[in-house]
């Protein structure tokens, strides 16, 4: 990798390292909104810790940087006025601004009534045909020495990180606030920039959420994948099948920590109502964030089926369906039954309904085991009926119908790598999370792929082969068969390395990677502080990946941003896994 950004000119300053006294956090902080906290936090990163000359400490790394270190930085002061015409977006910077250093900015929809004041001037419709502003996502930002700042963007999410990377800027030093002279040209290298919330297994709740889509927003990510349905557990409210959360939501036991196979004695469960997913798709909306729901099917349906056991193979021996109180996969799959397919229509008529603002809708399609389908006469029946060869190719039969039940909504399918068995749908979106052979088929076939190989993405996998950890509540309890811990590591440097197009894959067809996807699976993550522990900082590793253009990556380069994150990170009270192994934060 490159170690050096396209910078022109040299400094001839040394870094100053770190004084927390630099972090202009009033003392009524605790009242700050989570997003103002999160952008207060990250603002006051000072421009040092060891970087070379003319970089800048801002994670993912921009495209573009020309940093003019023979001039002084530039004073930001109460002087200064916010021109913006989108007056919401204008107003979510001055909020941020006045709650982290005690500026009050205005803000102006022209540079009209501006009175040659110092201007941060904020276009969210330029026509220029720079190819960094003309990208939906991309912005150029200039900060001239008297402090004036430029942003360019042709869309309004690329005004957005814009403002991200501009808070990153930003430093104060004791009263003194100010900006380095700068100049950035940015777009993301993939249109998907994903996370995975893994509600299913541990419901977090409504501040969980919007205290991850905060942490997104800030790192440029713009895809929140929401995993609501699980065979431990139904995550949504759906106004037509009330018994879903009467009865899915809810479970008798867990496994105890440290031991899988122990049952903890303790109920668990909840779920969002659906004012409560309105609220949080629009917060997401608002930073940028498409919340991309999954609804799986015809795979861990334990807890659908306990709700309505109808749903189910019910002609099978032994049939007795329950919702999950262990980890694994489980053998209860929707039965092939146009009853089932009316359930299902009816269900993804309301998720549709409550997220607006995506095209795709996630179906799962993984680790749906077809012993129960061998063993049931009705769906042997169907088999039969359809000239289907097997049950793969029953599945595929499913998930077709579901497709074109989706796509008659103006909806595309995203599903798991399984959705290729039996036969993969042309239109389909292929998530890739097991072998990279499925993603090298998927596009040679013409579809569009994500990928998230669980080798780099899965970010519920230890990040360390000698953690020893006394409290069992921070380990991974699973064991190989001979009693060993499983070497099932995605280390920060792992993730940081990980290139999302697939070896071999021919130039032309590369566009077919809309991106990757760090996965934060939560069969382990028993509470949000525990989640927060695997998440950081490899989420900042796997945000550089999906956004930074190839040759602007450096591990070495990365490593020095790193400070300023973790600097971030206490500031908002997050745990995250420090180098040792051990958390930043007791529980």
């Amino acid at each position: 990798m490159s170690s050096a950004s396209p910078t022109t000119r040299r400094s001839n300053r040394s870094g100053s390292g770190w004084n927390n006294s630099w972090f202009p956090f009033p003392s009524h902080h605790r009242s700050m909104t989570p997003h103002k906290l999160l952008l207060g936090a990250l603002a006051c990163v000072v421009l040092s810790c060891g970087l070379a000359a003319g970089e800048i400490n801002v994670i993912p790394r921009p495209a573009q940087i020309v940093r003019d270190d023979a001039k002084a930085d530039a004073p930001l002061g109460a002087a200064h006025v916010i021109v913006c015409a989108d007056a919401a977006l204008g107003r979510v910077y001055a909020d941020t601004l006045l709650e982290w250093t005690g500026l009050r900015l205005a803000v102006h929809p022209t540079t009209a009534t501006a009175a040659g004041r110092p201007v941060i001037s904020v276009d969210s419709a330029s026509r220029s045909a720079n190819a960094h502003i003309a990208h939906p996502e991309g912005y150029a930002l200039e900060v001239a020495a008297d402090g004036a700042v430029r942003i360019e963007a042709s869309a309004r999410n690329g005004a957005f990180y814009a403002l991200q990377t501009l808070a990153q800027l930003v430093a104060r030093d004791g009263a003194r606030v100010t900006l380095p002279v700068v100049r950035i040209h940015d777009a993301p290298r993939f249109k998907w920039r994903g996370v995975l919330f893994d509600d299913g297994r541990h419901f977090f709740g409504p501040v969980a959420a919007k205290r991850l889509i905060d942490a997104m927003a800030l790192y440029k990510f713009n895809t929140l994948h929401w995993h609501l349905t699980e065979d431990q557990g139904w995550r949504i409210e759906i106004k037509k099948y009330p018994r879903l959360t009467q009865i899915g939501a809810w479970r008798a036991n867990s496994p105890t920590p440290g031991d899988r196979n122990k049952p903890d004695g303790v109920p668990h469960g909840g779920y969002y109502t659906q004012d409560e997913v309105r609220e949080i798709v629009a917060y997401a909306h608002q930073r940028g964030i498409t919340v991309v729901p999954e609804i799986e099917i015809p795979g861990h349906a334990a807890a659908a089926i306990a709700s309505y056991p109808e749903l189910g193979n019910s002609d099978i021996e032994g049939y007795a369906p329950k919702v999950v109180e262990t980890w694994g996969v489980k053998p209860y799959v929707f039965a092939p039954k146009d009853e089932t397919f009316r359930f299902l229509q009816d269900v993804l008529d309301e998720v549709c309904e409550l997220f607006p603002n995506s095209k795709y809708i996630h179906i799962g399609g993984d680790e749906a085991p077809k012993k129960q389908w061998k063993a049931s006469a009705f769906a042997q029946k169907i088999i039969r009926e359809n000239n289907l060869k097997d049950e793969f190719e029953l599945q595929s039969w499913f998930l077709a119908r579901i497709e074109k039940y989706l796509n008659a909504r103006g909806r595309r399918i995203v599903g798991w790598d399984e959705i290729q068995e039996g036969g993969l749908s042309p239109t389909a979106t292929m998530m890739v999370w097991r072998d990279w052979k499925w993603a090298r088929l998927a596009i040679e076939k013409g579809n569009d792929v994500v990928m998230t190989p669980n080798s780099h993405c899965y970010l519920d996998y230890l990040a360390s082969a000698d953690d020893k950890l006394a409290d069992p509540y921070y380990e991974q309890p699973a064991l190989n068969r001979s009693g060993n811990r499983p070497q099932r590591l995605v280390t920060l440097e792992k993730a940081y390395h990980f290139e999302p197009i697939p070896e071999g894959t021919p130039p032309e067809r590369e566009k077919q990677v809309l991106g990757c996807q760090a996965n934060l699976w939560g069969e382990y993550l028993f509470d949000w502080n525990r989640a927060e522990y695997n998440l950081y900082p490899r989420m900042f590793a796997l945000a550089e990946v999906a956004w930074s253009p190839k040759e602007a990556r450096d591990w070495s380069c990365f490593q020095k941003r790193l400070p300023s994150a973790i600097r971030y990170l206490d500031k908002v009270n997050a745990n995250y896994r420090r180098p040792d192994g051990s958390p930043a934060r007791a529980r």
